[in-house]
């Protein structure tokens, strides 16, 4: 049976929890530990004491050693190895061990792990976001008309399987990306209507009210509208011309009037996701100033490079200021009780 968390005393004592993936290149497990290493020094400095944990495919044997009574977690493990879609499983196995823990919770990551799970969430509560249709097979294409269109697999994060090819101005070419989608990446494949604009990232901290970060802007360098995406090389190669073109702004010039519309509508998504301590809200900013929440991301990466690293340090904060703050407002859930699960809706294929 699930415990509610154990309640630490003090928030002294700090376990550091990351992962490191053995199939990784060598230069991105090197920066994965330098990240660590950077993130570990920077909450020393602000008087915790902490243990860095690295855990590649089991999380419960990596903690035995911890008291969950004595230990808070700062929860910065994404995935295990062989199993890239684990986060909810580890939020489930820090919860089961009692453990107080950074980040949001297994519902949440179940939820915004899953694109058409996400969307339907956005769709019921009345949010923004761009016209969308989940297909299991090309026959769900039947009577799209929405063009430009984008194609997402529905199980990735980090922009993995969305390269210039997935924005589709045509029927026929989106038949083939969703088709490379289904028996490629061997998973449904989200349409989405492709809203041209600004790509704005919101990065929000807090529960209840959160509170947000300056806004970061991309900007896309001499590229045409229908190549202006966040895709996969853009993300982490960097040593491709998408990467160089994709230039993070922060904060974003915006009017007042604009900039409180979108953090409303990234509020919204923030609470109808019930994401927790931190996240970030990304959107797209039609040109009629329509504000469409196209994903959200909590426990958002926090690496050295990060799109929330960059808005927290736009406010301020550097890089172990902005993990000590994250745990002050874990740890101040600590009296709270934990939120009663909500069943998660059916998405109609």
């Amino acid at each position: 049976m699930m415990r509610h968390p154990s309640r630490p005393r003090t928030l002294r004592q700090v376990i550091l929890l990351y992962n490191v993936d053995g199939a990784w290149p060598p230069e991105d497990q090197m920066y994965a530990r330098e990240c660590a290493r950077r993130l570990h020094e920077g909450l020393q400095a602000h008087g915790l004491v902490v243990h860095p944990v690295e855990v590649c495919r089991e999380v419960l044997s990596a903690l035995a050693p911890y008291d969950p009574a004595e230990w808070v977690v700062f929860n910065w493990c994404e995935a295990l190895e062989g199993d890239p879609y684990a986060e909810p499983r580890i939020a489930r196995a820090l919860e089961s061990a009692g453990f107080l823990y950074t980040g949001s919770g297994p519902w949440t990551l179940t939820v915004a792990g899953n694109k058409a799970l996400m969307k339907a969430f956005l769709t019921l509560n009345g949010i923004p976001t761009p016209t969308w249709r989940v297909c299991q097979r090309l026959l769900d294409l039947e009577g799209w008309t929405d063009f430009p269109a984008i194609v997402k697999p529905i199980r990735e994060h980090g922009s993995i399987g969305i390269t210039p090819e997935a924005v589709v101005t045509s029927p026929a070419a989106l038949r083939a990306r969703v088709e490379y989608v289904l028996e490629t990446l061997r998973q449904p494949a989200l349409v989405e209507a492709f809203i041209p604009g600004r790509e704005l990232n919101v990065s929000l901290w807090g529960n209840g009210d959160p509170e947000p970060l300056p806004i970061s802007e991309i900007l896309f360098d001499g590229l045409r509208e229908e190549e202006q995406i966040v895709d996969q090389f853009a993300k982490w190669d960097r040593q491709s011309e998408r990467y160089r073109r994709t230039i993070p702004q922060v904060p974003a010039p915006l009017d007042e009037r604009t900039e409180a519309e979108v953090v409303h509508v990234a509020t919204l998504a923030y609470r109808a996701l019930r994401v927790r301590d931190y996240g970030r809200v990304d959107i797209r900013l039609a040109p009629d100033g329509m504000p469409y929440v196209i994903d959200v991301n909590p426990n958002p990466d926090i690496s050295l490079d990060a799109g929330f690293v960059r808005s927290a340090a736009a406010a301020g904060y550097d890089y172990g200021r902005m993990a000590a703050h994250i745990l002050r407002i874990a740890w101040a859930r600590r009296t709270r009780r934990a939120p009663v699960s909500l069943a998660l809706p059916r998405v109609r294929a």
